[in-house]
């Protein structure tokens, strides 16, 4: 194998690799800090959560918290799988022979296990609290386990870190493209997605209600800026990006003409970066300025059993917190991206 070929190897898979390295080094950083905070090399049997409940086994497979977040990562797989293909790979030919089909059983399999992780959350969680208490935090009444219920509660306790969210999923696919593709994207079959789910945010977030909650209740403000760094940018967006650059390399190959199309679409291209920055750094800095603002300490104290905690030890467990998350988020990108992929060929 010569030089230039592995060049060219480690060139394709160099996007995967990156997004695959940030989450592993964050969670590996995160259990070291735990791992020197309680004086322990094995966590697993270490209560580690705010509340002093949960060891660290149990904040990875927290059923009950994650149904909280099924309706929100299910919006956002859509979005981020229609953003993939909003800003497309522009083909000038797919190699159909040498490009391995998209099965039905692969997405039926992906499928499943993205379903199968909701079933047996609801499972376990019902087995451990009851039903109704499972479905009221599916349906949004939970914001915490010592709260009072309120419907809409949990949504407006991710409104501004959710937009965030989405908004940095689209930048960084785009400049993927500009990096990768030479700036170069087409709207594909199903670029409608985007849309579609952006429409589905807006609807929920009015049938939950809308309170000043996330833009003034000091809990909300802290744990919509944790969510931001502590789980949906730093791994979640990051693990779907690996997964839709991945499939796109294996299942959706083709020839890229990299001459004029890319300096035709520079000033285009820049202006989706900024619409799409335009949120993330209003929103960021709102959120980083209000959390600044109060006393962090008391509000970190106040949470349960967090005393001498600081801002570092509270977001050490949360990256684990969303394990099951980032299981669900995986597979159901992988079968949303799968099936759209597979119908847009077989039509093509």
């Amino acid at each position: 194998m010569t030089h230039s070929h592995i060049f060219k190897k480690l060139r394709k898979f160099l996007p995967v690799i990156i997004c695959l390295a940030i989450p592993i080094i964050l969670l590996i950083g995160a259990y070291i800090r735990m791992s020197l905070f309680y004086e322990k090399l094995w966590l697993f049997n270490t209560v580690v959560h705010e509340n002093g409940k949960y060891t660290l086994l149990e904040v990875i497979l927290y059923f009950r918290h994650f149904l909280w977040e099924v309706p929100i990562k299910g919006v956002y797989s859509l979005f981020i799988v229609g953003t993939f293909f909003y800003y497309g790979k522009p083909l000038v030919r797919i190699d159909k022979p040498q490009a391995p089909n998209v099965t039905a059983r692969q997405v039926l399999l992906s499928g499943v296990l993205a379903f199968g992780v909701v079933l047996l959350s609801v499972f376990m969680s019902a087995s451990d609290i009851g039903l109704k208490d499972t479905v009221m935090g599916l349906f949004q009444y939970r914001t915490h386990e010592l709260r009072p219920l309120e419907f809409g509660s949990h949504w407006r306790n991710h409104f501004l870190s959710n937009i965030v969210f989405f908004s940095t999923s689209a930048f960084c696919v785009l400049v993927y493209r500009m990096v990768n593709n030479g700036g170069q994207w087409v709207r594909r079959k199903f670029s409608n997605l985007l849309p579609v789910s952006a429409v589905i945010f807006v609807v929920l977030t009015l049938f939950f209600g809308m309170t000043m909650d996330p833009f003034e209740n000091p809990s909300y403000l802290g744990h919509q800026l944790r969510e931001v760094f502590g789980s949906d940018l730093s791994i979640t967006m990051l693990l779907c990006m690996a997964v839709l650059i991945f499939l796109e390399g294996k299942y959706d190959p083709g020839e890229i003409d990299s001459g004029r199309g890319g300096q035709r679409n520079y000033k285009r291209n820049v202006l989706f970066l900024v619409c799409w920055a335009v949120p993330i750094i209003f929103i960021t800095g709102f959120l980083v300025v209000k959390v600044l603002s109060l006393d962090i300490g008391a509000n970190i104290e106040s949470l349960g059993h967090t005393k001498g905690w600081s801002v570092l030890d509270l977001f050490a467990w949360h990256f684990f917190e969303h394990s099951l998350d980032y299981i669900f988020v995986v597979f159901n990108v992988y079968f949303i991206y799968l099936l759209a992929l597979r119908i847009e060929l077989k039509k093509s």
